[in-house]
């Protein structure tokens, strides 16, 4: 919209072709104006007139790239997604193996640490950065920094490790975003939902295979080779961004016109600053927390502070000085963005609870070996993968997605609700299908919230809302596993220290029971029958209480879900 034609808004009902609804109150859109007003180009992909950008059309759907380019590239992106998911989790069986061999076993958590803290932290960038120096630049880079970041991984060397896995986390977090962006870009809204279901199958089997793969290729090559494997790899999927991804004249996703020098200074680098420094210092406080300092302790409560500082400046940044927002806190005054990205927030703190806990609950307390653990949570995966494409068959039928939300997000608490009476008497079957409805119910979550976020605002912000999503994702699964950590190890602790004594008489004997019990969750394998039975109902206890929060987060879920309006999924780029 020019500066030359400034339309007055009433605070009367208005039709809006991109709602379901006959229409909305036009003051909610008063903040929105006034943004677009203040800043012509906010936001957009391409400066000037953002609201003349109509994405082309073509002769196969209304999609952007048709026939082989199309599928290539989709192809390549859910191997991107894939990647990005598996080196999430691949060391989950190799942090012994490479802390040992390297010497760092005090240190070890930074393994895996690193990885998570720079895709968390670098998530929210890439939606502004795409809008102006394009999809395909920004997926290049990513391949490069993922690429890169595996092969100075693969150096014996701990500082190689640590460094190299922050680097793949910054490309492997553009793999998810940026794919995502690019996929809305290419493909209407209408049929959306089932390439994004595709998307989060990808991830998940990614995400359950890491720990199974890495396993594998230690044992067979090393551990190294877990790392090098994955270069050509980037290279492969790098190679078809740059020949394949071609995008049409006019399409959002080829970035805002301009010289490098001219793109750079349109990125708000300071407030990038205050949001990566807040959202690593959240996260190393709530990862360090608890093995290297106590959560009451004035280090924690220093790091908190400083975090919550650091993000109320960006806030002021954001509002207040920068002309282009790195991401636009404004569009969380729109009360679907809001609670579409906290039902993902607290779904997610749920989700990967319940996912760390119960192998965990699986192999302390009903003493499952690891092989008959893994096969039980395989009902989560069916339940992901049937819940992704369902949503998607189901959205591009209908065109519609809030009752189908509310129903899988009900269909989650019940599956959360039977954890709390999940027992070591619980028959097998029960273990069996009880991860289904949680996996099933999140992976319809995660699909609607993306669709409702972008079908909520204008096309030039589904860059910007697409982060929004994914920086709920990250940040909500770091600080459930650290919450739920917190009261996990809280309750196992007092539950030890309260029983352990009343049943060994020497003070040293029954520390050192105390001690190992905490620190080796099989433990209780080695230790005679009366003490097995009171450390495994410790751990019970102490699963309970984990499970509790991930219940608890998902109560919220409900409620805040209940916000999210219904949009008009378009069935063309244009939304016409």
């Amino acid at each position: 919209m020019s500066k030359t034609h400034q339309p007055h808004l009433e605070p009367s009902k208005l039709n809006d072709t991109s709602s379901g609804t006959p229409g909305l109150i036009a003051s909610e859109l008063v903040a929105e104006e006034e943004l677009l007003l203040s800043h012509p180009n906010n936001y957009s992909s391409i400066a000037g007139d953002s609201d003349s950008i109509v994405a082309p059309k073509d002769d196969d759907k209304g999609y952007a790239l048709t026939g082989v380019k199309l599928y290539t590239f989709i192809t390549a992106s859910l191997f991107a997604a894939f990647l990005s998911a598996l080196d999430a989790t691949v060391v989950s069986t190799l942090l012994g193996v490479i802390a040992s061999d390297l010497h760092q076993i005090p240190n070890m958590s930074w393994i895996a640490t690193s990885y998570l803290l720079s895709a968390a932290a670098f998530q929210p960038l890439y939606g502004k950065i795409s809008d102006i120096f394009g999809r395909k630049p920004v997926l290049l880079a990513c391949s490069v920094f993922f690429g890169v970041g595996c092969f100075i991984t693969s150096f014996k060397d701990f500082k190689c490790v640590i460094i190299g896995r922050f680097i793949t986390g910054i490309g492997g977090s553009g793999f998810n975003a940026v794919t995502t962006i690019a996929m809305s870009d290419i493909i209407p809204l209408r049929d959306r939902g089932i390439f994004q279901g595709l998307g989060n199958v990808a991830y998940s089997i990614g995400a359950a295979s890491g720990g199974i793969l890495g396993g594998f290729v230690n044992d067979w090559l090393g551990w190294q080779y877990v790392f090098s494997i994955q270069v050509p790899l980037s290279i492969g999927i790098g190679l078809v961004f740059l020949f394949f991804f071609v995008l049409p004249p006019g399409s959002p996703g080829l970035g805002s016109p301009g010289h490098a020098k001219e793109k750079l200074a349109r990125i708000d680098f300071l407030g990038s600053f205050f949001l990566v420094s807040s959202l690593v210092t959240i996260l190393l406080g709530t990862s360090l927390a608890g093995q290297y300092f106590p959560y009451i302790s004035w280090t924690f409560g220093g790091l908190m502070l400083t975090a919550i500082v650091l993000l109320l400046v960006f806030v002021y940044v954001e509002l207040n000085i920068a002309p282009e927002p790195i991401l636009p806190v404004k569009l969380l005054t729109d009360r679907t963005v809001l609670s579409a990205s906290l039902t993902n927030w607290f779904m997610t703190m749920s989700c990967f609870t319940y996912l760390f806990y119960y192998p965990v609950y699986l192999t302390s307390v009903i003493q499952l070996p690891s092989s008959k653990v893994g096969l039980r949570v395989i009902a989560n995966f069916v339940g992901v993968s049937t819940g992704s494409l369902g949503a998607g068959i189901y959205m591009k039928r209908t065109g519609k997605y809030y009752g189908l939300n509310v129903v899988a997000v009900v269909a989650y608490w019940f599956g959360i609700l039977s954890f709390l009476f999940l027992t070591p008497q619980s028959s097998a079957s029960f273990q069996l299908v009880i991860t289904f409805l949680p996996g099933w119910g999140y992976a319809i979550m995660l699909t609607v919230s993306l669709l409702a976020l972008i079908a909520a605002v204008p096309s030039k912000f589904q860059a910007a809302t697409t982060s929004i999503q994914y920086t709920s994702r990250f940040t909500g699964s770091t600080l459930g596993v650290c919450i739920a950590s917190a009261i996990f190890q809280k309750i196992l602790y007092n539950q030890l220290t309260a029983a352990i004594p009343k049943v060994v008489n020497d003070a040293d004997k029954a520390a050192e029971i105390i001690s190992n019990a905490l620190a080796d969750a099989e433990y209780s394998k080695t230790v005679s029958d009366a003490i097995r039975y009171i450390i495994v109902m410790c751990y019970e206890r102490a699963c309970k209480g984990a499970f509790a929060f991930s219940f608890a987060t998902g109560c919220l879920t409900c409620v805040v879900t209940l916000f999210i309006r219904e949009h008009k999924l378009h069935s063309n780029l244009d939304r016409n």
